[in-house]
Parts: structure tokens; sequence; C-alpha cells
């Protein structure tokens, strides 16, 4: 079979478990995880700054068999992502909404002690990474947090980011806690054309970058502001305001509007703003519009 680099990696490695030696040895270590395997060879070229035709022309050359109990023992542990080391990983249980019990601080602590974590760390998407672990260990982990490894890469809908709102803030205009984690049960995870960033905040200090994710709310005196297409990275670029003071009734159809057309339309990788830059933005708004009328 001839590979191609619109492939994804798990295609490839079904094709041929083989082929997985060969990626590891130009320094693909993540293959066991569940979320990178989902990426195309062009892709995982890319983010290990690797040369996409090598990376190919490698693979291609393999000769046809199974995966050594050596390069098994080098794949990725499910739910962990390899640190700069190229030896430990780190974890990251899902927290949604950045909501968390002392029982869950307990559970975190308790593991990342017992198995001499390096650090313990408060992550950008509200969730708390547990880093430095050996790579035997991460199972045992796992079984023992009995918690939602979440989705931290891939390309799909990641960890919500939500602001505490005007349950706790004194400078919140709406509601976010309860809103946020609907929509977190509702999407974290969802696979669409590329990741996707959502960001809930209670007023217009949006202290969970809900003008510079794929797809942010902001709560005002008067309802919630809709932000589409804001992304940071090499090129970022700034939300537009799809919608201004929706109730709190119109937000989750609305939101499942854009999700859709983003779905429906976009092209393999491109985030919805660069969607929005290719195509306009009055199709997304007539598609979403329909759910408020």
């Amino acid at each position: 079979m001839h590979f191609t680099l619109d492939m994804k990696l798990k295609d490839i490695m079904a094709a041929n478990p083989k082929t997985a030696e060969a990626m590891q040895e130009l320094g693909l270590h993540c293959l066991g995880c569940a979320f990178s395997v989902n990426e195309t060879l062009a892709n995982a070229a890319q983010m290990h700054h690797l040369d996409p035709n090598l990376l190919l022309e490698k693979v291609n050359a393999v000769e046809q068999g199974e995966l050594s109990p050596e390069a098994a023992a080098k794949a990725q542990p499910s739910g962990s992502i390899l640190q700069m080391d190229k030896k430990t990983y780190s974890i990251a249980p899902h927290i949604p909404a950045g909501v968390v019990t002392p029982e869950i601080l307990r559970k975190i602590a308790d593991v990342a002690e017992k198995y001499k974590a390096q650090a313990l760390k408060v992550t950008s998407a509200q969730r708390i990474a547990i880093v430095g672990l050996q790579p035997e260990d991460v199972p045992k982990i796992w079984d023992e947090l009995g918690m939602d490894p979440g989705h931290a890469v891939g390309l799909c809908v990641r960890s919500v980011k939500v602001c505490p709102g005007d349950t706790f803030c004194k400078r919140g205009l709406q509601e976010t806690l309860a809103l946020g984690m609907e929509i977190d049960k509702r999407y974290h995870g969802l696979e669409l054309p590329s990741k996707f960033k959502i960001g809930v905040a209670g007023c217009p200090n949006k202290c969970t970058d809900a003008a510079s994710v794929d797809l942010g709310l902001m709560g005002t005196s008067k309802g919630y502001h809709l932000y589409v297409g804001g992304n940071g990275g090499v090129k970022p670029r700034q939300g537009n305001i799809l919608f201004e003071n929706l109730q709190r009734d119109q937000v989750l159809p609305v939101v499942d509007a854009v999700i859709t057309y983003y779905k429906e339309n976009a092209k393999p990788q491109e985030r919805i703003g660069r969607l929005i830059d290719r195509i306009g933005l009055e199709g997304l708004h007539d598609y979403a519009e329909k759910q408020i009328q």
C-alpha cells in the first residue's frame, strides 16, 4: 500500500504496524496517544519540525510487518503527553469549567506524591497537569484517579475555559459556570476539521479569552455577546462578533449551529477563523440566526 501525506497516522499503522518504528526513529514518540494518531502524516511532520517528504519516504520504504516489542514499549501511554526530555510524560485530568473539589485535589496530590511527579502545573485550560511521570506508571495513575483524561490535543473541541461569572465574581454580569459545564458536556472531544477552543466569560474583561478563541461568549448587562474565529499561534486572529446580547435560552442553539456550520464547511486543518476569511461571515451568521428567530 502506498501512503500519502493526507493519511492519518492510525490508518498508516493499521495498514502496516511496522511503520511506527520508522516514525519513532524520526522523533514521533506519541504513537500510543489516542489523540495524536488522528493527525495526518503532514500535520505530524509540521508539529515535529520534520521534512514531510522525508517522513513520507521513510514510511513507504518500510517492509510489511508487525510492531516489535521494543517499539511498542516506546509508544506513548494513552492519555499522556511526552515531555521535553523525551523520556517522561505528563497527564492532565479533565476538570469541567475548572471547578475542582477537595476530594479531586487530594487524589491528584496523592498520585503525584506516590509516583514521584516532578511538578504539578495549573494549565491555561483550567486543568492540573501532573508532570514528569514514568511511562509504565501512567496507566496505573489513571486507574487510581478514576478521572477522564480529556482532550488536550487533536482535531476536536478542547476543554472549555469558564470564568466564575456572577456566581462568585463581583464583576460578573451573567451566569457562566452552569452554562460552561453544559457546553463542555455537549461538545468536549467532538471531532472537527481542526482544533476548536471555547471560552465563556461573565463580563467584558474576558478572563477566558472569549474574543481570541474559536468560539467565545461574553456576558453583558443585557445578555451574551458571541464571538467566532479567534485564535492565537503564529498568526493570531481577533474574533468577530456574530451576535450581541443573546438571551440564555438562545445561546446553546446558536453554539450548536456555529459548530455544525464549521464542521460542514471547513477544509481539513482549517480553523474557523480561516474559514471566515475564506468564505466570509455572512453565511455563518444567516445559518445561526435561524436558531433564534
